[in-house]
């Protein structure tokens, strides 16, 4: 774990997909400590929330401790602010993209959350972070810029519709293929049955 983390190596983590494989807990603590860097993702489409994969990083280190605010290493430190600048910089060199400020030089990648949402409602800064991070999966994330190109627009894709149909389109090709297969299964079987 120290020579992953002293490799400059960012660690890709995905808490739901390893909760559901049964992985276990990636070692964090000794991860942080050897100034190591991570950033968050979903491999297995378990979830496609980043808050709740970061909300899981930290829970499964409580769960494991017994105690609150395990990752952060000054007790005075906002959890969802530290989990949410640490994944924004590892994910940042990961994709070996200047993101993670608005400033010159910078990407336009960002997201604009939903102020008035009952969740979030009068939260500002370190409060802000750590509602919308602690505080469920309901959907907060009104707009999405990417590369200062608008692709999300009041909670919807802009090409939502054509996402939708690819995505129902593949599940189809994958359903008639699992049907061919066990229709060819059955003819084998039923082949090899009759040559014996």
């Amino acid at each position: 774990t120290k020579q992953l983390a002293q490799s400059g190596a960012v660690a890709g983590l995905c808490p739901t997909t390893e909760a559901n494989l049964g992985d276990g807990f990636f070692n964090i603590k000794t991860f942080l400590k050897s100034q190591g860097r991570f950033g968050v993702g979903s491999d297995s489409q378990i979830s496609v929330s980043p808050v709740e994969e970061l909300r899981w990083l930290e829970y499964g280190q409580r769960l494991l401790a017994q105690a609150r605010n395990i990752l952060v290493a000054n007790r005075d430190t906002s959890s969802g602010r530290f989990l949410f600048e640490q994944a924004v910089a590892g994910g940042s060199q990961a994709c070996g993209r200047r993101t993670g400020c608005i400033q010159a030089g910078y990407r336009a990648d960002f997201i604009v959350i939903e102020m008035e949402h009952p969740l979030l409602y009068q939260r500002m800064e370190d409060a802000l972070l750590d509602s919308w991070i602690f505080s469920g999966n309901a959907c907060a994330v009104r707009d999405v810029y990417v590369g200062g190109r608008q692709v999300v627009k009041d909670y919807v894709h802009i090409q939502e519709e054509q996402i939708l149909s690819n995505f129902k389109q593949a599940l189809d090709q994958l359903a008639l293929s699992t049907i061919a297969r066990s229709e060819a299964t059955r003819v084998i079987e039923a082949s090899s049955k009759n040559k014996v």
